[in-house]
């Protein structure tokens, strides 16, 4: 099983007539657009901002929400958008976040 990316869709709307973005998503998407290999081998799921997020409550429970998300098979999820930058470089190569 791939590891699995869970990023919020650009934008979205929430309770007013504003657009927004996930500034922690929008870093995820940065990294993918300049490591566009990483794609290769993760599964990046693009998901609604509204909750429930059914794909993810599938995934983590209804307690875990949050994204981003990396799932990775028997190991705990990272939420922390430089750990999954980290770990993706790490694992498939290419640019990571500089320090």
């Amino acid at each position: 099983m791939k590891p699995i990316l869970f990023i919020l869709k650009m934008p979205f709307t929430e309770g007013s007539e504003d657009t927004w973005f996930c500034t922690h998503c929008a870093m995820i998407e940065g990294a993918l657009n300049v490591n566009p290999d990483w794609e290769k081998h993760i599964d990046v799921r693009r998901i609604d901002h509204q909750k429930p997020r059914k794909e993810l409550i599938e995934v983590l429970g209804e307690e875990n929400q949050w994204t981003p998300v990396l799932v990775i098979k028997d190991q705990q999820p990272m939420t922390n958008p430089i750990e999954i930058t980290e770990y993706l470089s790490q694992k498939y190569g290419g640019a990571r976040p500089h320090p």
